[in-house]
């Protein structure tokens, strides 16, 4: 199922250069959306299920813009300069892949299930053993309070100080 069309490129379009084949960027809306499919498997269920009302047209968002980054740089320029007498003009294309179909991921966070954890955020999980942070009786938090001398802050066990896993 196509969630985007060559005419949904065409009016966002900004600009000069618009592209003139729509079978061409058809092709690459199915690329991309093929993509988006490979990376989000549930995401056909999620637009069907109607929970999340603006996910479809961040999914039309998001491949419009990928498509619209392959056909601003086709030929995956990364600069590109241009001297004419004492005129010098210059253009440099971002990304790791300039004119390529990538998934940025600011794009990649829109269309994650609400909920899930964002890539390349910090995240805290305690693989501490029920019953942590039970610290030695001369356990001392004189210099830190939120750090003892006997390491039991920061494994959930006392480390060392006579501590059984020292």
């Amino acid at each position: 199922m196509a969630w985007t069309t060559a005419d949904d490129v065409f009016d966002s379009w900004i600009g000069a250069n618009v592209p003139s084949e729509p079978l061409v960027v058809s092709r690459w809306i199915a690329k991309a959306e093929r993509l988006l499919r490979r990376e989000f498997p549930t995401l056909n269920d999620r637009i069907a299920s109607g929970d999340e009302p603006d996910l479809l047209d961040t999914v039309k968002d998001v491949v419009i813009a990928m498509v619209t980054r392959v056909f601003r740089n086709p030929e995956g320029i990364r600069q590109m300069q241009e001297t004419d007498g004492s005129f010098t003009g210059s253009i440099t294309f971002s990304g790791d892949q300039p004119g390529g179909l990538v998934l940025l991921d600011s794009e990649r966070d829109a269309l994650r299930e609400p909920g899930m954890q964002k890539t390349g955020q910090v995240f805290n999980r305690s693989m501490l053993p029920a019953g942590h942070g039970a610290h030695l009786p001369w356990c001392d938090r004189t210099w830190n309070p939120a750090r003892c001398s006997c390491g039991a802050s920061l494994a959930g066990y006392p480390l060392w100080e006579g501590g059984e896993h020292a």
